[in-house]
């Protein structure tokens, strides 16, 4: 099996490790303009696309930085070959018109997964059954909450070194923690953007945006807000749906998922296997392959709702529909 990575930074390397440990023996090749290839060799390189794609890969793993992706992905569609893509999927609306273009040409959607790997937590599979179960009531407001000072995401690297810190590269909060952009669309179903700031406060050296925080509402009328941010010293990432008959907390840092009832607490999980978020990496790489093995298998993370993140993440980011 032929593999082509594009990029060479952590997460390329973190899919390549999955993927080596699934498929032993798999040829890889890589799309980087650097030879300082790491974790990644061995290996063949390629300096373009065009190139890379001539070396006939049997599947891609976009991995490269996120301003790329869209532009990587339609060329890859084009080609009909399986793909695991990382998020966020675009970073313009114009992006997303041309994904939706090479989508709807494309002839088999279901082996490209989309790596919104949060989707692939057991904590919130157990989440989102009590939501479905209807025993809570209606929904009548909800909050995604997630933030962590950018300084601390990679320990010992150069911060301006990393597409985070660039807004010409698809920096910026938004598209970073799109995670909970998807997985309140995941837990809510369809929303629309009320109001949304986005902005730069704080003194990181960067020129990305470092906060956002949005106003929606869910299609029965019930508000959601969204606030992220890399500023906070204290890694913070948990979700609050209060309902009729109960409030439903879900926290990946206190790594515990709860519901809060007049009677009185109930647990959920807290199993730390249901928080292992490194896990979750694995998880979508299994699932990738099996689809491309299987094309009956249903992928947790296809291109289809992503598309739909994308679009609603774009809307927050504009401020409204």
């Amino acid at each position: 099996m032929r593999v082509l990575v594009t990029g060479r930074g952590s997460i390329a390397q973190r899919h390549a490790r999955h993927l080596r440990d699934a498929v032993p023996g798999v040829v890889l090749g890589v799309l980087s303009q650097s030879t300082e290839l790491g974790g990644l060799a061995p290996c063949e390189r390629f300096g373009s696309l065009e190139q890379a794609l001539h070396w006939q890969p049997d599947a891609v793993i976009v991995a490269s930085v996120s301003a790329r992706h869209a532009d990587e992905l339609s060329a890859i569609l084009g080609c009909n070959l399986p793909c695991l893509v990382e998020k966020p999927l675009v970073v313009s609306t114009q992006q997303l018109e041309a994904v939706r273009r090479a989508a709807a040409r494309a002839q088999n959607l279901r082996s490209v997964v989309v790596g919104c790997n949060l989707r692939y937590l057991g904590s919130l599979q157990h989440v989102a059954r009590e939501l479905q179960g209807g025993g809570l009531g209606r929904l009548v407001r909800a909050q995604f909450e997630a933030g962590q000072n950018l300084a601390h995401w990679r320990p010992g690297r150069d911060l301006a070194s990393g597409y985070s810190a660039h807004a010409g590269q698809g920096g910026g909060v938004l598209f970073d923690l799109v995670h909970e952009v998807d997985m309140a669309r995941l837990l809510l179903g369809p929303l629309e953007v009320v109001a949304s700031v986005n902005a730069r406060l704080s003194s990181l050296p960067i020129d990305s945006d470092d906060v956002h925080v949005a106003l929606l509402r869910t299609a029965a009328g019930a508000p959601v807000t969204i606030s992220l941010d890399y500023v906070a010293q204290q890694a913070t990432r948990r979700y609050a749906m209060v309902c009729e008959r109960g409030t439903l907390h879900w926290d990946l840092i206190a790594r515990r998922a709860w519901v809060e009832e007049q009677a009185g607490t109930r647990l959920l999980c807290n199993d730390p296997a249901d928080f292992d978020v490194g896990a979750t990496y694995g998880a979508e790489m299994r699932d990738w392959l099996q689809a491309i093995h299987d094309p009956a298998h249903v992928v947790q993370s296809p291109l289809e709702a992503a598309l739909e993140t994308a679009a609603l993440m774009l809307a927050m980011k504009r401020g409204g529909a």
